[in-house]
């Protein structure tokens, strides 16, 4: 059988394991140190040399993020490049416009629509994981070592290549990914988890030794994969796993599959992932940087840590989940709400943000609405999401070409008026554009506190004391001076002459403002200029203001009656004129006499009437 890809005609080669681990075992130790391990914890340049230790401390990660260049090669040469170009443009090009149009990804269901969501998808996730998941293993210093991770997503297993890729190849721990887009997407989870080193089992090295001699160390081992005899140390599921804990919980894309179920889904599914976490462990959620993705992010922090309960508390005191708490054997089963304690104090389950909010209070910038932002005056509405720049690899840049999801070639150009020329170019990504894309995503970290007695007893008692820390955090403070606490940067910094404008989520719990000329400290000047969207600023500025933006959701809440009556108004009229136009054709038609537009009319009106019982029944 042939298939065509990258422009040409090539035999679709099935290959097995044997050859397969035998190629990756040669060079990907080497490739994974030198692009990976290195780039998370670089050495300081001469610029960041003058930067303070503050700065340096609560700075995101800063580099561009880039794909293991293994797991681009498996996807381009065993996923992408096993069907036409432009029938997997055509695909992405739809789910994209699906995405524009339902705002939440939809699950795949046929092989093509799989392998376009990798093409399309599998970036942006990998890299907004990434970028999350090192900024919490630098936050510890090195001391974040889960011994038990869980990720579940639609993907295939991308946090868990993300976590890979992070942790460094010799790094190995037990490893659960749920993957909810069926076993096909599981088959393509085995090819590009298999290109890691610490994927591959202990004994694998030993067992395909005798067959590396027939394979040259630059040769690309391109077509399908034979992934029956693939062995990963990652164990793939279709369910969530029951009676287990995990040290870190994954999450990207699954707390919300319907945007109508917005905000009941979003807390059925949060409680169901809390309960697997493990003491002492964190759970990461990660969501598109877009308003519906940030609303779903802050409802799950209200559901984690529920502010509204403790609207005079300060600081960074876990609180109790009471969902989670432990049930004696001899109680029996019980449902979450018969299981709340009469006094939180009796909670074992506590919950604590630690990124990206420095406190525990009401978010400043959330709605409870995601449909506030698609209303004229809420589209300039702020919401708290980030940023990076990741380097595409060859099946993005191949994926962005042609007429379906880029510009056409310009064949006038003087300078590609040679066709030999313009051949070469062809499969090289779109001329002129950026090798890179921008990531936009919103995220939440959190961590179950221990739940051994003295744990539990020095939180009621930091509880009962709250009253005595609320100075350390009102409008401009620095909380108790530790990243934990430290205000973020929310905004680019606005460079203006002579002075900086910060705009911080506060621990105060509101939008601040801080201003920073470079009157007041040459060393704080300095590193303002140098400070980045999503860093903990831990220095002091010369004037510390609340931003007087302030949402009104009472406002919100009227013209958003007024947009539902609107379109009930306007489906009655549709409604109406459906009615009249299907009985004057009923009553002047006869059976006999019927002509082309009459039948076009009929099925219009069958049409509508059909998708309204479609949409009841949804519902």
């Amino acid at each position: 059988m042939m298939i065509r890809f990258r422009g040409v005609l090539a035999p679709r080669i099935r290959f097995s394991f044997n050859l397969y681990t035998s190629r990756c075992n040669s060079t990907l130790s080497d490739s994974l140190n030198e692009v990976n391990a290195d780039s998370i914890t670089p050495t300081l340049s001469s610029r960041d040399s003058r930067l303070q230790p503050e700065t340096l401390k609560g700075r995101t990660y800063r580099h561009m993020l880039k794909l293991n260049s293994d797991v681009a090669k498996a996807i381009n040469n065993n996923i992408t490049s096993l069907h036409l170009p432009n029938n997997l443009r055509r695909v992405a090009k739809n789910q994209f416009l699906t995405l524009q149009e339902k705002k939440l990804h939809q699950v795949p269901k046929t092989e093509l629509e799989m392998d376009s969501h990798i093409a399309s998808f599998f970036l942006h996730d990998y890299g907004s994981i990434f970028q999350v998941l090192t900024d919490l293993k630098n936050r510890y210093d090195g001391k974040f070592s889960p011994e038990n991770v869980l990720d579940i997503s639609m993907g295939p297993a991308t946090g868990i290549v993300a976590f890979n890729d992070v942790m460094g190849p010799e790094y190995r721990c037990n490893k659960d990914s749920v993957i909810l887009s069926g076993p096909d997407m599981q088959k393509r989870a085995k090819i590009i988890l298999s290109r890691q080193f610490n994927e591959i089992p202990s004994g694998a090295v030993e067992e395909t030794g005798t067959e590396t001699d027939s394979i040259r160390g630059d040769e690309e081992l391109v077509g399908e994969v034979m992934t029956k005899k693939i062995k990963i140390e990652t164990k793939l599921k279709s369910i969530l796993p029951i009676g287990k804990q995990y040290d870190l919980i994954i999450i990207s894309h699954q707390l919300l599959q319907h945007e109508k179920k917005f905000p009941l889904e979003v807390d059925q599914n949060i409680q169901r992932y809390l309960k697997l976490l493990s003491p002492g462990g964190h759970i990461v959620v990660v969501e598109r940087g877009t308003p519906l993705g940030f609303e779903t992010i802050a409802r799950a922090r209200q559901i984690m840590i529920r502010p509204e309960r403790y609207p005079d508390e300060y600081g960074k005191i876990p609180r109790p989940w009471i969902a989670g708490n432990s049930v004696r054997e001899d109680s029996g089963f019980k449902e979450d709400s018969e299981i709340e304690p009469k006094n939180y104090e009796d909670s074992d389950y506590h919950l604590s943000i630690v990124a990206p909010c420095p406190h525990h209070r009401v978010c400043p910038l959330q709605t409870n609405n995601p449909n506030f932002y698609d209303l004229k005056e809420g589209k300039k509405l702020k919401y708290c999401s980030f940023e990076k720049a990741i380097k595409r690899p060859k099946f993005s840049l191949e994926l962005k070409k042609g007429k379906l999801l880029a510009n056409k070639w310009d064949e006038s150009d003087p300078e590609l008026s040679d066709r030999n020329q313009n051949m070469k170019l062809s499969g090289s990504g779109r001329r002129n554009g950026n090798d890179y894309e921008i990531i936009h995503f919103s995220y939440v970290v959190a961590r179950r506190s221990m739940n051994d007695k003295d744990t539990i007893n020095k939180i009621n008692e930091m509880r009962k004391n709250k009253d005595q820390c609320k100075d350390k955090y009102q409008v401009g403070s620095l909380g108790d001076n530790t990243p934990d606490t430290w205000p973020r940067i929310i905004n680019h910094p606005a460079k203006k002459k002579g002075h900086i404008i910060l705009d911080v989520c506060g621990n105060s719990g509101k939008i601040e403002k801080w201003i920073i000329p470079k009157s007041f400290s040459k060393g704080i000047y300095h590193d303002a200029k140098k400070a980045y969207k999503g860093d903990l600023w831990g220095l002091d500025a010369k004037t510390k203001l609340p931003s007087l933006g302030k949402i009104s959701i009472e406002m919100f809440k009227k013209l958003e009656k007024k947009r539902i009556r609107k379109l009930r108004q306007e489906r009655k009229v549709k409604e109406r004129e459906m009615s009249e136009k299907f009985n004057e054709l009923s009553s002047e038609e006869t059976i006999d006499n019927v002509s082309q537009e009459s039948i076009k009319e009929l099925s219009k009106i069958y049409a509508h009437f059909y998708k309204d019982k479609v949409k009841v029944r949804k519902n």
